[in-house]
This record gives C-alpha cells, structure tokens and sequence, in this order.
C-alpha cells in the first residue's frame, strides 16, 4: 500500500469484516446497533442521525418507527414545538446495545490473548478515532 487513502479503505472493509458475525437472532451489526450505540450516549434529533449514519430522511424514519415498535428507542416531541422530536434509547434499547458490544468484544479477545493486547487495540483505534475526527 502506498498512501493513507489506501489505509482508510482497508480500514473501512476490515471494520466491516470484523463486525460482521452472527448474532444470537440471526442478525448482524446494523444501522439498528448503530442508532442504539448514538442514543445511548445522548438523545438526538433526526438531523444529526441522518449526518452521523449518511441517512435519508425517509429511511431513518422507516429504522426508527420500527425500532420504537420494538420498544428499544422512544420518539419524544418538544413541548414548545411539537414539530421538533428526538429519540432516547430505552432500558430494553441498552439491554439489545450491551449484548452486542458483548459479542463484538467476545470476537476480538480470540485475537487479543491479554490485557495487554486488549488495552493497545483500544489505545490504537482510539487514536485512529481522534486522527479520523479531523477529516
């Protein structure tokens, strides 16, 4: 490989690849876990769900009328402006998010035999994290 480009594309499908497993129903890391692990650091309006997933309108609000349904996010509308909703990830929401991140970590301690190893990875993608927040 030459170039960071290159990198970042390698980066994107080994992130894909690494989360891509089978979930005890069946179903993968989704735009679902996505929107619970976003509401579960704060509530959010649509339009910073649609920017932080590169969402239209509509489908966001197809994901979130389902999950609401599923009862694992609920819709809340401003009491100034009904017009305004956000969406908070309810305690059924945190028990589907903890599952999954359960999963994920269970997959990479295959790879990463100690505490060490653990703790570097970490260091490591938070460091790609904070670098990818300029870009």
């Amino acid at each position: 490989m030459n170039g960071i480009g290159e990198y970042l594309i390698e980066l994107r499908i080994a992130t894909r690849n690494a989360c891509n497993f089978e979930h005890g129903k069946g179903s993968f890391v989704t735009l679902r876990t996505k929107v619970l692990y976003l509401l579960s650091l704060r509530p959010a309006q649509p339009p910073e769900l649609m920017e932080r997933l590169c969402m239209v309108k509509s489908n966001l609000a197809i994901l979130c009328n389902k999950m609401s349904a599923d009862g694992v996010i609920e819709k809340e509308r401003n009491s100034d402006d009904k017009r305004v909703i956000s969406y908070h990830i309810t305690d059924k929401g945190r028990a589907e998010l903890a599952e999954t991140v359960r999963l994920i970590e269970e997959k990479f301690k295959g790879v990463l035999t100690s505490e060490k190893d653990v703790e570097d990875a970490k260091e490591k993608i938070a460091a790609v994290l904070d670098l990818l927040s300029f870009i």
